[in-house]
């Protein structure tokens, strides 16, 4: 019997942990997982048999992502590595140039906290360096239960996942400054966003989403990523506008809006996809 390829899961936030359980549910490799924090760790590295066959990466990104992947290439030994976190673009290509094994980006998708489900649910579109690897790296994700597409070069789904969710925090920012409006002119907020949703469910091209603070790990940590290598106007304005929302939420008329709002965008949108079904 041909024995089954080894992985390790690299960090275990909700990225990872879905990542990890997938990976186990598939019962097609021997898994492991570890995380700097003890609390979330389920193996230590000393416990990881080496060389390992794949590194699956989902450590959070910063200036020291590279560095940070590479010390774990440099302790298991991987043939290959998957990074799932979301990144600055061309952060694969560099990891790909420094490590010269082949490199692999397919970002996640899904809502927290159901990122398992939602794993399953979306295709895990890929991209790899050397792109003769691209064909080994989606039959390894169709093997832990996925489906799979795939890209062109990593930049592409770098970008693609940045833009994913950036562009939601837009539409979010863009609907904080509505109510600022309709606050000037005394109009009635509600009002205007039932007259878009008639449009909208028509032309399924004007969503309504409610002003809130965003908050989460994503919307806004990705618009940071995105402005610093990308400065613009409009990703300044989006984190300008949240941090003055934020202030704004303490007045309980804001909140009380904000509120009606969000029955109206539950009522145009997925709600199961936000309350943990598909």
């Amino acid at each position: 019997m041909q024995a089954k390829k080894k992985i390790l899961v690299a960090g275990l936030g909700e990225v990872g942990s879905a990542v990890y359980q997938v990976a186990r549910e598939s019962g097609r490799f021997e898994v492991y997982g570890y995380d700097i924090d003890p609390s979330k760790t389920v193996n230590q590295l000393g416990e990881v048999p080496v060389p390992i066959d794949f590194l699956h990466v989902a450590v959070p990104y910063s200036q020291r992502f590279i560095d940070i992947v590479s010390s774990y290439v440099e302790k298991l030994k991987p043939r290959a590595v998957f990074i799932h976190s979301t990144v600055a673009p061309g952060t694969t290509r560099r990891v790909y140039e420094k490590l010269g094994i082949p490199t692999v980006y397919t970002p996640v998708r899904g809502k927290h906290p159901n990122l398992k489900q939602h794993l399953y649910f979306w295709p895990k579109w890929v991209a790899s360096l050397p792109e003769s690897f691209a064909e080994e790296a989606g039959r390894h994700l169709e093997e832990m239960g996925l489906k799979v597409k795939r890209a062109d070069k990593p930049e592409s789904l770098e970008l693609a996942k940045l833009w994913e969710t950036v562009y939601r925090a837009i539409m979010i920012a863009s609907w904080q400054e509505l109510h600022r409006a309709s606050a000037k002119f005394e109009a009635s907020l509600p009002v205007i966003a039932e007259f878009i949703a008639e449009v909208h469910e028509v032309l399924k091209d004007r969503p309504v989403y409610f002003p809130d603070y965003i908050g989460g790990h994503c919307l806004i940590p990705n618009t940071v990523i995105l402005n610093s290598t990308f400065p613009s106007k409009l990703f300044e304005f989006v984190l300008e506008s949240n941090e003055q929302r934020r202030k704004e939420l303490q007045d309980e008329r804001v909140k009380r809006e904000v509120e009606e709002l969000k029955k109206i965008f539950l009522k145009l949108t997925k709600p199961d996809y936000y309350s943990g079904g598909i």
